[in-house]
Order: structure tokens, then C-alpha cells, then sequence
């Protein structure tokens, strides 16, 4: 099984996603190489452009698609930190790590991270840095602070933003019923046992049904196998090639690049 992976799709290419005709591209490559059963198409996160443009391309195919939702934004109306930083960064992209520097008063210092996720060779310096800066220097709840602050003042109402750019319940249930696999991208974006119980449970009271798939945010596994058995998951899938454990299911990230 080939399992390709997603995230926003035919929107502003600054949102480091793919661009519609980029996307009915590499349909054509893998409905070539690949019988229809051998692939399984991912999209993460559940913003609107999976339901606007992906959804209605894919049945135009004869193609269904495995769509894992961040369930603390269709329940809380909030937006994660991961994906603040994506909007803002299309709106500054090379500028973002500098403004964060100046608003915490910390040294800007890129060349740290010059080898820092060194097999995403699509990041520039800067990028590069600002997840850095994310990931191994500013405490959590400090990122996540500033970098909502600097989000409302560039986006306004966080409510208003979610519910024009991401898929509320009814949309979700909507892909359901054409066809579509939902799976649980967790809650809150962090993917521990708790995170991932209670967004399986949202998902499965909006269904009507349980869903047992999930994918794990960041590409980090947070999650034991024996609690993977305890919520009754069939795979979890990630951004790299599996491992060795019984659940893991590996995905090519193909936001962007062509299948050439």
C-alpha cells in the first residue's frame, strides 16, 4: 500500500501546500502506477479546501480519501499553534522567526538551525530556524502565547478565521457520508492517550460509528502500542517510512513535490 499525504490543497502557495493542478497531477502518476486499492490518499488538519476542492475531485475519480481531523477546532472553534505559525508564515514567510526574536528579546541567531530538519530540504534558513526556535528552544506555552498574539492581530477573531477556513461538524459528516474515511489527527494537536480518546470520541458520536484510524501530529509518536490496543486503533499513520511496531503506517509527504 502506497500511503501519500496532504495538508492544504489549491490554497495560497505560500502555505507551503500543493496547487490544484500539481494535486490532479499526481492523481494521473498514482491512478497510472497504482490500481485504486494500492493507494491510500491522507489530508490532515481538515480545512475547508478538503471538502471545497479535494473531496469533489476525488469522486470525480472514483476515489475516496482518508481525512484526519484536528477535532479541537470543528468542537472549540480554536486554531492550533502549528497552524498560526503556517498562516502567519504565509503572510511574513522569511520575516517570522526575526519578529519572534524581537518580541521575546532573544538574539537573532539563524545559523543554529542550518542543519536543524536537514531532510526537509524545502526549508529555507529562516524556516528553519523558526522551527528550531519551536522546537528546542522557546518553552511550549511561551510559542504558543506569542505566536497566538501576533495571529489575532494579523487574522482578528480566531471563531470567525475557523469557521471560514476549516471544516465544521457538518462538513465532516457530509465526507463521511460520500464515502470518506475520518480518522482522528488527535484533539489537540499532541497525540497522547488522553488527546486521542477524546477526539475518537467526537468523531465517533458525529458519525454514529467508531473510526479506529489515526495519524500522529508532527510526525511524533507520544502514544504506547498498549494504549493504541486500549482505544481499539487499526494504524497510525505518520510522515516517514514504518516501523517496526504493529500499527505504524508510513506516509510520502507529497505537499510538495511532483511524482516525476
Amino acid at each position: 500500500m502506497r500511503n501519500m499525504m496532504y495538508h492544504f490543497v489549491g490554497q495560497a502557495e505560500e502555505l507551503k501546500g500543493i496547487d490544484f493542478d500539481g494535486f490532479c497531477q499526481q492523481l494521473d502518476y498514482l491512478e497510472n502506477k497504482y490500481s485504486a486499492d494500492g493507494v491510500a490518499l491522507t489530508f490532515d488538519h481538515g480545512t475547508i479546501d478538503h471538502i471545497e476542492i479535494v473531496a469533489p475531485e476525488l469522486e470525480r475519480r472514483g476515489l475516496r480519501g482518508i481525512f484526519f481531523i484536528l477535532t479541537m477546532i470543528p468542537e472549540e472553534l480554536r486554531v492550533p499553534s502549528i497552524d498560526k505559525q503556517r498562516f502567519l508564515e504565509a503572510d511574513f514567510r522569511l520575516q517570522l522567526a526575526r519578529m519572534l526574536c524581537d518580541e521575546l528579546y532573544i538574539d537573532y541567531e539563524p545559523e543554529q538551525a542550518r542543519d536543524y530538519l536537514s531532510a526537509y530540504s524545502f526549508y529555507s534558513l529562516e524556516e528553519r530556524y523558526l522551527r528550531y526556535l519551536r522546537d528546542q528552544f522557546i518553552p511550549p506555552r511561551v510559542y504558543d502565547s506569542v505566536i497566538g498574539t501576533m495571529f489575532e492581530k494579523a487574522f482578528g477573531d480566531e471563531k470567525s478565521f475557523c469557521m471560514k477556513h476549516y471544516l465544521g461538524w457538518h462538513h465532516i459528516y457530509q465526507l463521511h457520508k460520500r464515502g470518506h474515511v475520518i480518522g482522528s489527527h488527535s484533539h489537540y494537536h499532541w497525540g497522547d492517550k488522553a488527546d486521542y480518546s477524546r477526539s475518537l470520541q467526537l468523531i465517533d458520536a458525529v458519525l454514529g460509528q467508531k473510526t479506529r484510524l489515526v495519524s500522529y501530529p508532527n510526525g511524533f509518536k507520544r502514544i504506547t502500542d498498549d494504549e493504541l490496543r486500549d482505544l481499539e486503533v487499526e494504524t497510525a499513520y505518520i510522515s516517514s517510512e514504518p516501523g517496526m511496531d504493529p500499527f505504524r503506517a508510513g506516509r510520502a509527504d507529497c505537499n510538495q513535490f511532483s511524482m516525476d
